[in-house]
């Protein structure tokens, strides 16, 4: 038990070679005095196999967890917490190694499992439901994808509240519902219906917006007050913008694209991360584009604000000597120079 738990703190320690070694000592330990079929021993292996998926020993991990899924089946531990933990990371590994046959099959155990512990409507199923869908959109499965998202929806909105009220749970619920929201988004958007896509970047929008004032509200009750760091809410919040805009533009709806890139980048500022910039000095690039199509010396004006602002962050961000940043800096020239 000892070694178990010293290999499990290195493996959490992210010294998951020095705890694999530990790991396989408490295996071998395990089997001398409890015998081959013990829970145990497949709690061990589900350990080491974490341990070699880690060093990228994918095909050995693979046999070590589906090891442990035996055991614990043996034992008729099938729906111990950890025998469910197995299954799940047996079912992501299989993503990792592109089986998505077998991985489909094994989420859809998994989520049976989850169900007939935690009950059909819980936040434990849920999740599990929403890392299925998003497999199946990732390997083109769209329809499959909807569909799973739809449920998973369904299931956070109609799981039971916890015991002990913590408003913390409640509000990373709805923020997890949120998040699903965009990923619907995302499938409209690669359908091709963009009204669709439009209206759920929108609700995730709101339901982000949401997000911050209650988690802000909780911090505030708790005194947490240390906002150093933007949330990765923000970074959500920041895509669906840009991704609001990108679908206004395609519709011909420039004065809408227009709005979205404006709130994007009133978003950003000194404390969110680099990605957020990036996609700060691509929407001032977007708002001199709109703007330079209007007529009136104003958003003449405008515009090239707009893009000297693209220009100031674009040497900032990549260099002078850019290319991105020499086209910026070339086209800011001919703008100016134009009466």
């Amino acid at each position: 038990t000892c070694l178990a738990t010293v290999g499990e703190c290195l493996l959490k320690c992210r010294q998951p070679r020095d705890a694999m070694l530990r790991l396989e000592e408490a295996v071998s330990i395990y089997r001398g005095l409890l015998g081959p079929y013990h829970v145990y021993v497949a709690h061990a292996l589900h350990s080491v196999a974490k341990a070699l998926s880690k060093l990228g020993e994918t095909r050995v991990a693979l046999l070590k967890f589906a090891e442990a899924a035996r055991i614990y089946e043996a034992c008729n531990a099938a729906l111990h917490y950890d025998s469910i933990a197995n299954a799940h990371s047996l079912a992501s590994l299989l993503v990792d190694i592109g089986d998505v046959r077998k991985a489909e099959s094994m989420f859809e155990e998994v989520i049976s499992m989850k169900q007939a512990v935690y009950g059909e409507n819980s936040v434990q199923v849920a999740k599990t439901i929403n890392s299925y869908a998003i497999l199946l959109a990732k390997h083109g499965r769209m329809k499959d994808a909807m569909r799973n998202y739809d449920i998973a929806r369904t299931t956070y909105r109609q799981s039971s509240p916890p015991i002990l009220h913590d408003p913390e749970f409640e509000v990373k619920c709805k923020y997890d519902v949120t998040l699903i929201t965009l990923n619907i988004a995302s499938v409209y958007s690669k359908q091709g219906d963009l009204q669709k896509a439009l209206d759920c970047y929108t609700e995730g929008v709101r339901g982000l917006e949401e997000f911050d004032e209650e988690m802000a509200r909780v911090r505030e009750m708790r005194g947490i007050h240390d906002q150093t760091h933007k949330a990765s809410s923000h970074k959500h919040l920041i895509a669906a913008l840009g991704r609001i805009g990108s679908l206004r533009l395609k519709q011909g709806d420039n004065e809408g694209a227009l709005e979205a890139y404006m709130a994007l980048i009133s978003q950003v500022d000194d404390d969110s991360p680099v990605s957020s910039h990036h996609e700060k000095a691509k929407a001032h690039i977007k708002c001199a584009t709109i703007l330079r199509q209007r007529s009136g010396s104003g958003n003449r004006e405008e515009s090239i604000f707009h893009l000297k602002e693209a220009l100031r962050m674009y040497k900032t961000l990549y260099g002078p000597d850019h290319k991105d940043t020499v086209a910026i800096s070339t086209t800011l020239k001919q703008w100016q120079s134009e009466k």
